[in-house]
């Protein structure tokens, strides 16, 4: 009797017998991929805690300064730019948000290419400039290029490839809680610069302040250059800037259009919670700014709880859960009609969407068929929810007329609600694709 193999497993010596070419070379790379990395569930290597440092300040100097502009958006509306719409002026975030994920299509093949020292050295030089010129605006021209346009790009040359170098330093077993750790600097950022902008603007003007900001910023990213004098990590294969088998692979792909909605409705609430906050209750203006700083503190929590759930029931399981719960908030966000209500709302949006930051660094390798495509793969999915933050903070200052004498926002929250359940949906097929591919994996090698 002859042997016929009738199904595909890797068994318990390591050998594997492949029905489909390409499902072996897959897991071939992976099994190579966790070799390589098998070293670094033992311990943290310095170059590896260094990694981890840089990729910290970069979450929080890049994510933690864009979720502080809801007290940049409340100061232009009342006193910078009166003379401009609330879609107007929330253009100036959303495209610095969308540079700095967008661009990851072609900061992640350079990074790809070894160009990630570079990358940081003048990403972060051309952050703080870009605020400099800020502390010196007076026009919305001059503003959105600045702060929307030079900012973003500084931004756009970090976050992609400190991800993807993070990602790259880490086995897949530690690399959640890695990234949880890491994301929680945007948590950190997102308490000290709107608390900063606060304390400082009524002592010091707008101009000084956001040349302090600019200051701290560039103080921390010396921390980012420790890892500058050791080799980046080393990509076997460079990629093309797009991965053109991302558009037949309907995991990643639905993976993607989730990002992209999440990121449209994530970001209503950091840029108008403050502004809600005092039209639509009897809030004070300090404690008004200082909502955005507790909801960035409460995400640090948020993004270290998600990294430890995410050993232990998956990324996916993991994103999935918190875009889902979030949109249940965006909807009860309706009801809130009080000081203490805004409170309580902010604090448990904080705990859930926290995830939607923290929880994608970790899921492009999970649907990755190579840890070769973790650069150009991890760029493609930031910027589908580029384009998301880039379309939904002026969509929401659409639906609601700040100069109306009874502002509804019920508008805003409705249309935030059903993005985020939409995004919630696509959440759901790669969940079964990871899990059906994890089943067949367990089923014995058969011959007969």
């Amino acid at each position: 009797m002859s042997d016929k193999v009738i199904h595909t497993v890797t068994g318990r010596n390591g050998s594997a017998t492949a029905v489909d070419e390409v499902d072996l070379t897959s897991a071939s790379v992976s099994t190579s991929d966790a070799g390589k990395s098998a070293t670094a569930s033992s311990h943290v290597t310095l170059q590896q805690g260094l990694q981890a440092l840089s990729a910290f300040m970069v979450f929080m100097n890049t994510w933690g300064l864009l979720l502080a502009f809801g007290a940049f958006q409340t100061y232009y509306q009342q006193s910078l730019l009166t003379y401009k719409s609330s879609s107007e002026i929330a253009w100036i975030s959303t495209t610095s948000g969308f540079l700095i994920l967008f661009s990851g299509v072609v900061t992640g093949p350079l990074f790809d290419h070894g160009y990630h020292r570079q990358l940081l050295l003048c990403g972060s030089l051309l952050q703080v400039f870009g605020l400099m010129m800020t502390s010196l605006s007076k026009e919305y021209y001059q503003v959105f290029l600045s702060q929307g346009v030079c900012v973003g790009l500084g931004g756009a040359m970090l976050y992609v490839p400190s991800i993807a170098a993070c990602v790259m330093s880490f086995d897949a077993k530690t690399r959640p809680k890695v990234i949880g750790i890491v994301s929680s600097g945007t948590g950190v950022g997102g308490v000290i610069y709107p608390i900063m902008f606060r304390q400082l603007q009524v002592r010091i003007g707008f101009p000084w302040t956001v040349r302090a900001i600019a200051f701290v910023i560039l103080g921390t990213y010396f921390f980012s250059y420790l890892i500058l004098p050791y080799p980046p990590p080393k990509v076997p294969m460079v990629r093309r800037m797009v991965d053109r088998s991302v558009f037949t692979d309907w995991p990643f792909l639905s993976a993607m259009l989730g990002g992209g909605f999440g990121g449209c409705a994530y970001y209503m609430p950091s840029l108008f919670l403050p502004l809600f906050a005092v039209t639509s209750t009897k809030i004070t203006a300090d404690l008004a700014f200082y909502l955005i700083a507790i909801v960035n503190g409460v995400s640090v929590i948020g993004r270290l709880g998600a990294g430890v759930l995410a050993t232990k029931i998956g990324p996916l399981e993991t994103c999935a859960l918190g875009v889902a719960t979030s949109a249940l908030l965006l909807f009860c966000w309706i009801s809130v009609a009080s000081v203490g209500g805004i409170i309580v709302w902010s604090v448990f949006w904080a705990l859930t969407s926290s995830v939607i930051v923290a929880m994608p660094s970790a899921i492009v390798p999970v649907l990755s068929p190579s840890m070769n495509l973790i650069g150009t793969r991890t760029g493609m999915y930031w910027a589908a929810v580029g384009v998301g933050i880039l379309v939904g903070g002026p969509i929401g200052g659409a639906l609601v007329n700040v100069h109306a004498r009874q502002i509804n926002w019920w508008h805003l929250q409705v249309f935030a609600g059903l993005v985020e359940a939409a995004a919630a949906m696509f959440c759901i097929y790669p969940i079964m694709h990871v899990r059906r591919r994890s089943k067949t994996e367990e089923i014995p090698t058969t011959r007969v």
